[in-house]
């Protein structure tokens, strides 16, 4: 299958976007080099991006999960995409971000190309123009909608940990959400590493529900502490076992206890209870191995998260949900 897949074009903050970036990688491991990249995802390549100069905080994350995922950035053939376009080269079009870049649309519609459109945004808005042309995806669905399918993140299966690490340190991974004195992670395997040493790490909606880090935390062997995942819309992050994920936070959310609430909860999650709770638990024991000993079902959902990540949340998993549909 011949597709042309037009990345995200950026906006003033970020080069990328992941929604884009993880559904292209899905989509050459599928179809290899008959999945064209146009301008071209230069950032994704590990033989291209050592050719630019960029600042590196303009790519999402660092460029984390995403990095070297791609290769041989110049054996794609980009030329005469208009005219290929007119004369249905293309058996697909896909727009990996289309409310940031629509090239070639007027084309692609005119001469009935086959299109299918990626909405990643943070929020719930949907562009009825697109709609009526195409199969429409949207991350933060709200509502059924005719003609509209919810998409979730995944991670290249290539990233995800291999096997749990059963002597984790950390009862808690240092790295928490909001607090940027914590963000420290310049090198993707130190972060990576940050996940697989630690037993729980805490995660939470951000401008939308679906983040790549709920994903990163479980392809490490970590179990996610979900704040308010009962509350997510039934048709966001549909991939992910939230029931399961729900009963996790349930059973284990007094681990948060043991730490100084200010340091862990922003404002939103902050309550005079959890200041309260956090008090006879201030010289409270956080050793990770003494909460195995006490909890040794651990490792277990551990390895269930691991194993559930690696059959349910590749990018090739993703990118045969969006093919598989095309016809919807």
């Amino acid at each position: 299958m011949k597709i042309l897949f037009i990345h995200s074009e950026g906006n003033n903050n970020h080069i990328n976007d992941f929604m884009s970036d993880l559904l292209l990688h899905g989509l050459r491991k599928l179809h290899g080099q008959d999945v064209v990249d146009y301008p071209g995802c230069w950032y994704m390549y590990s033989d291209e991006i050592l050719n630019r100069e960029y600042n590196i905080n303009k790519i999402w994350g660092k460029g984390f999960t995403i990095n070297n995922t791609l290769n041989n950035y110049n054996s794609i053939d980009r030329t005469e995409i208009k005219k290929k376009i007119q004369t249905k080269f293309f058996d697909l079009v896909i727009y990996g971000s289309i409310r940031r870049s629509n090239l070639f649309l007027e084309d692609v519609i005119k001469y009935n190309n086959k299109v299918i459109f990626i909405d990643g945004e943070d929020d719930s808005i949907i562009n009825e123009k697109y709609i009526r042309s195409g199969l429409y995806f949207k991350r933060e669905l709200l509502e059924n909608i005719q003609n509209v399918l919810p998409i979730s993140f995944a991670v290249p299966k290539e990233k995800i940990l291999k096997n749990i690490n059963e002597n984790p340190t950390n009862l808690l991974a240092p790295l928490v959400p909001g607090r940027l004195s914590t963000y420290i992670y310049d090198d993707e395997q130190k972060y990576y590493d940050m996940y697989s040493n630690s037993i729980f790490a805490i995660t939470n909606k951000k401008l939308g529900w679906d983040c790549l880090r709920h994903y990163e935390i479980m392809m490490n062997g970590c179990i996610p502490l979900f704040f308010n995942i009962k509350y997510c819309p039934k048709l966001i992050l549909k991939t992910l076992p939230k029931n399961r994920l729900s009963e996790i936070y349930d059973n284990f959310y007094k681990v948060l206890q043991f730490y100084f609430p200010f340091k862990i909860y922003k404002k939103k999650f902050l309550s005079v209870k959890k200041i309260f709770c956090y008090i006879p638990n201030i010289f409270k024991n956080k050793s990770a191995s003494l909460f195995l000993n006490n909890h040794p079902d651990i490792l277990e959902i551990k390895n269930d998260l691991l194993n559930f990540t690696r059959q349910n949340l590749t990018t090739e998993i993703l990118a045969k949900y969006v093919l598989n549909k095309k016809n919807f």
